[in-house]
């Protein structure tokens, strides 16, 4: 799971300078950078990061930064504006050339006006063991998005094998039994954010609604997106405006929505919000 942009600078940084070989001394650099991301700890955030060698920042898509400065001061930034309850979550961690590669999923809290909302940043870092302590290297991270990243997608999200004619009859059938509507998502398992609207589907605050009122129906579009194109044509869904691409049929099967204009494309960008606000609009 580690960013290879971040990977491939440990690699070259670790070949261009030598690292003194020292005894070995258990990790613990995750908890204590959790542990700084509060207001009364954020001053110390910058002494887990290395001096000598500098800590590099890599931003995405750009070279490296000439110091860390970008990265400290992001979360700085994110504390002092009043975000709380940070959450570190390791995805994935590896050892290469005596370093500690991590990459976390961090979540947190924010005060809105329409009450305290869930906010996500991804993070690489790569740790070196300095004496007995452990420092950051090389770290990036994402920007803070609305909706939990995809980062361990379901790879049968979209069942390549399914008859989707069949499940969407199945779907009205027991939409029609128990009042409820149909949701048809057209994607596939390779679209990052069909992914990303899955996971918002299955939010605390969104689950009960849906549950509640829908029935969904995956309909694959398959690896050269031309898979079910029937459906999709049947549906009002233009496809060529990408995935995810909804629709709603109510429980004779009818179509009441098909988007036009690409409106889910972009769910990473969404606000979970927007899903509850489009749920209502559309539930029985």
């Amino acid at each position: 799971m580690t960013n290879r942009v971040l990977l491939a600078f440990v690699l070259l940084l670790s070949s261009a300078s030598a690292v003194a070989q020292t005894p070995s001394v258990a990790f613990d650099g995750i908890d204590k950078w959790k542990a700084s991301l509060t207001t009364t700890a954020i001053t110390s955030l910058k002494n887990l990061y290395s001096t000598d060698p500098p800590a590099r920042f890599i931003g995405k898509g750009q070279k490296p930064a000439p110091d860390i400065t970008p990265e400290t001061d992001f979360w700085q930034k994110l504390v002092s504006s009043g975000m709380t309850d940070f959450e570190v979550s390791t995805v994935g961690e590896q050892d290469r050339q005596r370093m500690h590669l991590v990459s976390l999923a961090v979540s947190m809290k924010m005060t809105t006006p329409d009450g305290p909302r869930t906010r996500y940043v991804t993070e690489e870092q790569a740790w070196q063991q300095q004496g007995d302590t452990w420092r950051i290297l090389v770290a990036t991270h994402s920007d803070v998005v609305k909706m939990p990243p995809a980062l361990k997608p379901n790879p049968n999200l979209y069942n390549k094998d399914a008859d989707a004619k069949v499940e969407i009859n199945e779907a009205v059938a027991k939409a029609k039994k128990d009042h409820q509507r149909v949701i048809l998502v057209f994607g596939a398992n390779w679209c990052y954010d069909c992914h990303v609207l899955n996971q918002a589907f299955h939010q605390p605050d969104v689950a009960p609604l849906l549950d509640k009122n829908f029935q969904v129906v995956h309909v694959d579009i398959g690896d050269d997106g031309k898979k079910n194109n029937d459906l999709a044509a049947e549906y009002s869904v233009p496809l060529e405006k990408g995935v995810p691409a909804l629709a709603i049929l109510d429980p004779d099967g009818k179509l009441l929505y098909s988007q036009k204009n690409g409106e889910w494309e972009s769910a990473r960008s969404l606000d979970p919000n927007d899903v509850l606000a489009f749920l209502n609009k559309w539930k029985p």
